[in-house]
């Protein structure tokens, strides 16, 4: 006997299925729609489309975003112009293409002052904080954040704030108020389990992993980066598990085991490479350039090296990745 066909995805179930974080069932679920049921309703189009985005399908997630882009500004609706517009800028930034990105998150701050979306315009701002703490930009970005924050507030978006949280932690980490980078993270996570957004509860702990290997605690490091690679996997995200797997060659590098490291970090390197992800990409290179040449393959180094500086480039991080052309220079 055939099984019976499920029922075509209604527009109350997608967006229920986007609020509850399932993404790998949305995008199944919304697979299965013909084209001309995406162009019929764009709002289930669009719900698709961000889903395919948070598994990870970039490429995929833009093609679906660019026609629908189309279709909404026909109709004129602006609010699905606005939240298209965002995805796109998203998929753009993942890809690394900044430039592009910066252009249509500036497009939603405009488009949102004309049609007074509040939460679009936080959400604008935060995307642009990131972009210019990536190209070192620190008190811009913080400016950025800060905007975000009060807008959070104000509209009581506990997402949002989680958000902004987690943003002005990595911004503190950086510039090594490492304390003070713990307690957004601590907030991030708070904030994140109030709106029920794991994937920022996981990103939140995955930092926090982070600052325990630097600060000489791998063990602990060891246990939070498992659980927020588990939250990773639950909801669908491999380069959230691959950035896990980042993390927990730091863990193992702060405890001298080395090889184990390495394998973490090409395993992470292969789903940065399958999913176009440019920041992933970066950070892990970086990284395994460092290990290679820490071990005295300085052919190995200056591969992974090189590798790392045209992606930072590419991202507009002109600092990082002048930081690593000198360490190239630097291998016998």
């Amino acid at each position: 006997m055939s099984t019976p066909a499920s029922p075509a995805l209604s527009l109350e179930e997608a967006r229920a299925l986007r609020a509850a974080g399932q993404w790998q069932a949305l995008v199944e679920r919304g697979d299965a729609l013909a084209e001309g049921d995406r162009v019929g309703e764009p709002e289930l189009g669009l719900h698709h489309a961000v889903a395919v985005r948070r598994v990870n399908q970039t490429r995929r997630a833009l093609e679906l975003a660019d026609r629908l882009e189309t279709e909404v500004r026909r109709r004129g609706d602006s609010r699905l112009a606005i939240e298209v517009v965002m995805l796109i800028g998203a998929a753009l930034w993942d890809s690394g293409r900044v430039d592009e990105a910066e252009q249509r998150y500036s497009e939603v701050l405009a488009l949102a002052a004309a049609h007074e979306n509040d939460e679009a315009a936080a959400n604008a701002s935060n995307n642009l904080g990131v972009l210019a703490h990536v190209r070192g930009r620190r008190d811009l970005a913080l400016t950025y954040y800060q905007r975000a924050l009060a807008s959070y507030q104000r509209q009581g978006n506990t997402r949002g704030l989680a958000q902004a949280h987690h943003n002005l932690g990595i911004s503190y980490r950086d510039l090594s108020f490492d304390r003070e980078a713990d307690d957004h993270f601590r907030r991030a996570v708070e904030y994140a389990e109030l709106s029920d957004t794991p994937d920022v509860v996981a990103m939140a702990e995955l930092e926090r992993a982070m600052l325990r290997a630097r600060g000489g605690d791998p063990p602990l490091a060891t246990e939070m980066a498992r659980r927020a690679r588990d939250r990773f996997e639950a909801i669908g995200s491999p380069v959230g598990v691959a950035d896990a797997e980042r993390v927990l060659a730091a863990a193992r590098r702060a405890e001298g085991r080395d090889d184990e490291a390495l394998v973490h970090l090409d395993l992470a390197l292969e789903t940065a490479r399958a999913h176009d992800d440019a920041m992933l990409h970066a950070e892990v290179q970086r990284d395994r350039g460092i290990l290679l040449r820490d071990r005295g393959d300085a052919p190995g180094a200056r591969e992974a090296l090189t590798d790392a500086a045209e992606h930072f480039q590419q991202l507009g991080a002109a600092a990082e990745a002048e930081a690593l052309r000198v360490m190239i220079s630097a291998l016998p």
